[in-house]
């Protein structure tokens, strides 16, 4: 009924370097020759070797490839200038920051501090805080008239909540999450 099974040696099988946690000396010195442009290169050649692909073919691929590359990093030296500012670990959260900044995406500075100034929303203390920040950095870094800039682009992100605890009934405690966000504001110049 039950079959023997023998097991010898060469059946069990050693735990693999490649899976260890830490990188053996003999791995560390192959990454590091593969961090090197010749070694990406060599890398990409043997993958196509295994795939059944000429020298060639992959050639050709990997030149594509770095063709994409340098343009991808031209188009982003070529970008408009854009003044950023980042604000972080604003006490509220993201979604009341949004419906506020659905409103401004688009607008020039002057209809922003408008309407940031007679909106009845606690969070557009914040955004107009941040909408400062930016059109200073436009102004003092980049050298752009105030006159001329618009909202590009303006996002919020949620970030950490803290977590407080309250009594309820029967000396439970019950969760209250304290929501905070990050808040990106860029703005261009528009070109008249």
């Amino acid at each position: 009924m039950f079959a023997a099974f023998t097991v010898t040696a060469s059946a069990v099988r050693a735990p693999c370097a490649m899976h260890s946690r830490t990188a053996q000396p003999h791995q560390s010195a192959r990454i590091a020759a593969f961090s090197t442009g010749a070694g990406r290169r060599e890398l990409a050649l043997s993958t196509a070797r295994r795939q059944g692909q000429s020298h060639g073919v992959a050639a050709r691929k990997i030149e594509a490839t770095a063709h994409r590359a340098n343009v991808q990093a031209t188009a982003t030296e070529v970008d408009e200038k854009e003044a950023v500012c980042y604000l972080r670990g604003v006490r509220m959260s993201a979604s009341k920051v949004r419906r506020v900044l659905d409103v401004i995406r688009g607008k020039s500075y002057e209809e922003c501090l408008i309407m940031l100034e007679f909106m009845p929303y606690r969070s557009c203390e914040p955004i107009l805080n941040a909408l400062f920040s930016a059109a200073s950095n436009a102004k003092n870094n980049l050298g752009m008239n105030k006159a001329k800039l618009y909202v590009s682009e303006c996002y919020a992100d949620g970030g950490a909540t803290m977590k407080r605890f309250q009594p309820r009934a029967q000396g439970r405690p019950f969760a209250i999450r304290k929501r905070t966000c990050s808040l990106v504001l860029k703005m261009k110049e528009r070109e008249d």
